[in-house]
Order: structure tokens, then sequence, then C-alpha cells
């Protein structure tokens, strides 16, 4: 009989099986093959490590969210947009909330696991912003997405301990999160926009020292050789 393929999918329902059992730091990549039934050596061809697994959770986790958007999408201003959108991720992870709560306990083993999952988050706030229409560039987009990093990851936590079918302390928390948030992004737009001046500044300084030093160099006599 022919050996089912795997596939990624296998993985990171193996992992969130094993972390509603029990913690994640507990978990080995062992312990993730095993579940999924598969080698180390085939588990290796989907992750790099076992932080890996939880970038390829978020990974998913983003692509389920923008498919039922396309479904249903969402509407309102800026802060209803993202307030539904986060709301709508949480409405998926909930069948995963009590292996979810076991991961954000201690979801990392050292400093280079932390910038992993500190990145993926941040890729996701790009995909938040880009399904709420409101991405920009620059800084301003940098600031935003790891803004939004910060409530997302606040807020998981108080969802992930709130045990009120209706969510009220995980809604009034992100409500709350989400206008803090706007007025520190205003607060930030006059330094920003100043900044991302002095930067074009510097830009068109430097390339133009560069074209005036261009033809002086070409001009330079060439040493004979003969």
């Amino acid at each position: 009989m022919a050996k089912k393929s795997k596939s990624i999918d296998h993985v990171i329902d193996a992992a969130l099986k094993l972390a509603t059992e029990r913690s994640w730091r507990d978990i080995r990549l062992a312990d993730i093959a095993g579940e999924a039934g598969i080698t180390l050596g085939e588990l290796r061809g989907f992750v790099s490590c076992k932080v890996g697994v939880l970038r390829a959770l978020a990974e998913r986790h983003d692509k389920e969210l923008l498919a039922s958007l396309e479904s249903d999408p969402i509407e309102g201003d800026v802060h209803d947009r993202l307030f539904d959108i986060i709301m709508r991720r949480l409405e998926l992870l909930d069948p995963h909330k009590a292996a979810i709560r076991n991961i954000i306990g201690d979801p990392a083993d050292g400093a280079a696991d932390w910038m992993v999952l500190s990145g993926a988050l941040i890729d996701s706030q790009g995909w938040t912003l880009a399904a709420a229409g409101i991405e920009s560039a620059g800084r301003r987009e940098a600031v935003k997405r790891q803004g939004l990093a910060m409530v997302s990851a606040r807020i998981l936590n108080v969802w992930a301990h709130d045990d009120d079918p209706g969510l009220a302390k995980t809604m009034a928390a992100l409500d709350r999160a989400l206008r803090d948030g706007a007025r520190w992004l205003e607060r930030l737009d006059a330094p920003l926009a100043m900044g991302q001046a002095f930067a074009n500044l510097a830009l068109s300084l430097l390339q133009r020292r560069s074209r005036s030093r261009q033809p002086a160099e070409e001009n330079r006599p060439q040493p004979d050789n003969g």
C-alpha cells in the first residue's frame, strides 16, 4: 500500500494537537514528527527548526484570513475594519484555543527564536493592513506594522484567557488598543514626515554629488602604460 504523502498542514496540525496536551517548551521536534507520522528527515523538509512550525502556522493563518475575507468582506471606517479583521483572526483560531494558550505561554527557547516569531508577527500585520485597505509606504508602514504587532500580541493573550462566549473582555481591550494606537500614530506623523524629508534630501545630495564626480573621473588623464 502506497504511503500517503504528507504536507506542512500535517506538521502544523500535529504540533497543535500536542500543544493542546502540554506546554510548547516540552514538545520536541521528534514529538511533532511522530505525531505527524513522518521521520525527522522528512520534518526537516518542511521546517528548519521548532519555531519554524509556528511561522508556518502564522502563514497558514494569514491565508485562511484572506480567504475568509473574499467570501465575507468587512466594511466601515479604518477602526472598524481593523477591529473586524483582528476579531476574524481570533475566530479562525478558536478551534485551537487551548493549543494557542499553551504556545503563547512560552513560545520561544531563545533570542533567535524570538526574532523569528517577531518577524512572522510583523509580516502578518502587513496582510492585515492590506486587507483593511490602509497600506502605506516607507517608515510609516513599518511603524504601523510594528504597532499593530504589539496590539495583536496583547489581544491574543487576552483572548486566550477570555472564557466569555461573547468575548466581551477581548473586544473591549481591542477597541481600546486600536484607539490608543491611532492617537499614537497621529502624534508620530509630523516626526515621520520630517525624517522622510531629511532622508530624501540626503539621498538627493548623494546622487547629485555622484553625478558631479562622474564627468571629472571620465576626463581624468589615463596612465600611459606603453
